[in-house]
Parts: structure tokens; sequence; C-alpha cells
């Protein structure tokens, strides 16, 4: 009866603490800094399914492939404004400018807004009072130049802020990219290494 008792007591012990050990599990999922960066920039990118790299030749090469500006024909500046559910939205302003012999520089803003919400918690499920809001941004500064008639190199800096009620983090990352024009059709092949920097902490309380 004793060992049948302490069985008892340690099975129903093991049952209340899963819960405990699965909230531990599972408390960083979804914490991914700065995925609004993965958002695609531009129809044209995004009617072609995101396969850009190789094939980028205007503004928005800052963000598919800096080897693409140096090909840009002429000044290009480029404004997207998306609205998105839940009074999310979604910005970004571009331009580039070739510079002759210099290259081509170009420059970004990227941002990212979720409208202002309700604070809650589980003792006040309806709001606390209080209210908080979410934003992304980042902004970029390129350049890239023709290093032959057939091959160009780009890069780019970038700052990333995001903040969320009284936390905030910042982080700086770099993208690189070449662009290589064979004599085979035409054909082109891209390479491009995007938001290679420091890592996103927040901050804050």
């Amino acid at each position: 009866m004793k060992k049948l008792f302490i069985s008892v007591v340690l099975i129903v012990a093991s049952v209340t603490t899963l819960p405990a050990q699965f909230v531990t599990n599972v408390s960083k999922v979804g914490t991914t800094g700065a995925s609004f960066l993965e958002i695609g920039i531009g129809s044209r990118a995004m009617g072609m399914g995101e396969a850009y790299v190789g094939v980028a030749n205007d503004v928005t090469a800052l963000y598919w492939n800096p080897g693409g500006l140096a090909i840009v024909p002429r000044n290009q500046v480029t404004f997207i404004h998306t609205q998105w559910l839940a009074d999310i939205t979604f910005n970004h302003v571009a331009g580039a400018f070739p510079l002759g012999k210099m290259g081509t520089i170009a420059a970004s803003l990227t941002s990212l807004n979720i409208g202002e919400d309700k604070v809650r918690t589980v003792f006040y499920p309806e709001g606390t009072g209080e209210m908080f809001s979410a934003s992304s941004m980042a902004m970029s500064i390129g350049w890239a130049q023709r290093f032959t008639d057939r091959f160009s190199f780009g890069a780019a800096g970038k700052y990333i802020e995001e903040q969320i009620w009284h936390s905030k983090a910042q982080a700086l990352a770099v993208d690189i990219g070449t662009l290589f024009r064979t004599q085979f059709n035409d054909m082109r092949i891209g390479m491009s290494v995007s938001n290679f920097g420091t890592s996103l902490k927040m901050e804050g309380r």
C-alpha cells in the first residue's frame, strides 16, 4: 500500500510539472528578430516569385542584389505603401543614382508599423488601461561598380531598429552582391548575401 501511494504521488508530481517544462521549452518560439526584412520589394520581383537576384537591374536591386545597382541606366526612385490587416502598414522608399565612372549610389528606408492596441494580461484580459505599439525600421546606403562589361559588384550598409512598448533593439548589417553576365545567350549569374551583421537584443522593461 505504501509503494502504491508513493507511485501515485510521483505520477501526480510529474504531471503537474509538465506545463512549466513545456513553457520553458517554447519560450523562445517566434522570437526571430527583424523578420520584416524578409518582405520582398517591388512588383516585378514578386511577380517572378522572388527569383530576382540574377535579374536585378533597377532601384530594387539595393534589396535583392546590390551588384545589380551598377547597371541601373538612369536615376530611379520607388515608393511602396501597403495597408495590411490589423492596422499594420508597410512602407518602403528607395532611390538609385548612377554617377558614371564612380559607380552607382543608392539609399532606402523601410518601415513596418503596428497600430496601437490594449495592453492585456492574464488578470486583465480586457485591458489594463495602457496602450502599446510596435514598429520596425531599416535604413540602407549602398554603392555598386562595374569592373568589366560583364561583372559588377555592390555592397550596402544597413541600420536596423525594432521597438515594442518600452523595449528597443538595434543592429547593424551589410549586404553584398555580384552580378555576372555570361556569353551563353546573355545568361546572368547573381550572388547575394543579405543582412549579415550584429544580433538584435531587446533592451528596456
